[in-house]
């Protein structure tokens, strides 16, 4: 009798978590399609962004199992000549235009450090050469935005946004 009633408990517990999914699949479902039918399309641009992201290191970190050896032997951190020059040169004549409590002031950059940041390439570090970019590496955009961090945080944010949310990545792709 004891055997039955706990049977039967075990029964009802396992009803009520299936009508729990069952009423949540219906309610997911219901609810996107509502939304499919106010939604636009998603354009040819809008797939080719959802695609163009990578999963790299930071798959390993979040599965827990990040390994520093396969890091080191996937990733080559050093810098090209060219990129540190750029970071000896471009970055430093960048930084001597910028006076981070001016620009916290004003709320913007000098004519001269848009033209400069414009003119080297700053917004480009990602693009291919061949298409008229820098086509720097991950390494050198991070020690660039480093360097400008140092200095001057808006330009830091301003140079960022378009070399590491995916303009030049998804130009490529």
């Amino acid at each position: 009798m004891i055997r039955q009633a706990v049977r039967l408990k075990k029964l009802s517990s396992i009803s009520t978590m299936n009508n729990a999914v069952i009423k949540r699949t219906f309610l997911s479902r219901a609810m996107y399609n509502a939304a499919k039918k106010v939604m636009p399309p998603i354009s040819q641009t809008e797939q080719i962004a959802l695609g163009s992201g990578t999963i790299g290191f930071d798959r390993d970190i979040f599965t827990g199992s990040p390994s520093l050896k396969k890091l080191n032997e996937t990733y080559d951190s050093k810098l090209s000549t060219e990129e540190s020059a750029f970071l000896s040169h471009q970055v430093d004549s960048l930084c001597s235009l910028l006076n981070d409590h001016e620009v916290s002031q004003k709320k913007d950059f000098s004519k001269e450090a848009w033209d400069y940041m414009r003119d080297e390439k700053f917004f480009g570090m990602k693009i291919p050469k061949e298409w008229g970019g820098l086509g720097f590496s991950t390494a050198a955009v991070s020690a660039v935005l480093s360097k400008l961090a140092t200095q001057c945080f808006d330009a830091n944010a301003t140079v960022a946004v378009p070399n590491s949310l995916g303009p030049g990545e998804l130009l490529v792709r």
